[in-house]
């Protein structure tokens, strides 16, 4: 893993930073499921500098652990709701298929359409109390694993979780605020992890500053 939290600073610091601001604390906090993690390899000239977890531990950031589509299923279903969801995807199709697409490395169209296809075999749309800005997110995670070769500009193949201590997904919108309002993206070859913040902004993260630049130029 590529990051930590530091439990005195609580900030998330990259590898890099932590071994200039922590001296020589070895113990850090995973982002994703909060147990300690260790330094390690730090001293090496022949392996990355990295953070480990602890053996026997269950976090899905260990590819052993992922359990895709596990989380999939809600605690009741909304069939009104989800006509509801339903249209406002077909409204703005385009939209989240260029946020996930901004998220997932290039996503191509053949994958959207698939993430659409198992969502709907799984019945998201209506699980209760789903709300439209939840959707790219859990879409994302409605694939076991993206390949770097189905994409152009795919450099490792990856795949995505959310908050690893739900037991049902609708506990994301339910209890928002013990439930991490977080996706990660966790890159198979190096165990590196990306952090996506959930919101309902659909511009994609890499368009950010762009528009932030268009806006302070035309305000």
């Amino acid at each position: 893993m590529n990051k930590a939290i530091d439990p005195v600073s609580g900030k998330l610091l990259e590898v890099q930073e932590w071994l200039k601001v922590c001296g020589n604390r070895r113990e850090g906090l995973c982002p994703v499921c909060d147990e300690e993690i260790s330094l390690r390899a730090d001293k090496s000239e022949n392996t990355r500098t990295h953070f480990t977890h602890r053996k026997g531990s269950r976090c899905p950031t260990i590819e052993k652990n992922h359990k895709p589509f596990e989380h999939l299923v809600a605690s009741d279903i909304d069939n009104e709701n989800g006509e509801y969801i339903k249209s406002l995807t077909i409204a703005n199709s385009y939209s989240i298929y260029e946020k996930c697409k901004g998220i997932a490395d290039n996503l191509s169209v053949k994958e959207f359409r698939e993430l659409i296809d198992f969502a709907t075999s799984k019945g998201v749309w209506n699980f209760k109390g789903l709300t439209f800005m939840y959707v790219p997110y859990i879409l994302l995670t409605c694939r076991e694993r993206f390949i770097k070769k189905d994409s152009d500009y795919r450099k490792k193949d990856f795949y995505f979780v959310l908050d690893p201590n739900l037991n049902k997904v609708d506990e994301l919108w339910n209890d928002t605020k013990s439930k991490k309002q977080k996706l990660w993206k966790i890159n198979v070859d190096n165990n590196s992890v990306e952090e996506y913040s959930i919101n309902e902004i659909l511009v994609p993260e890499w368009f950010t500053y762009t528009k932030e630049y268009i806006t302070n130029k035309l305000s």
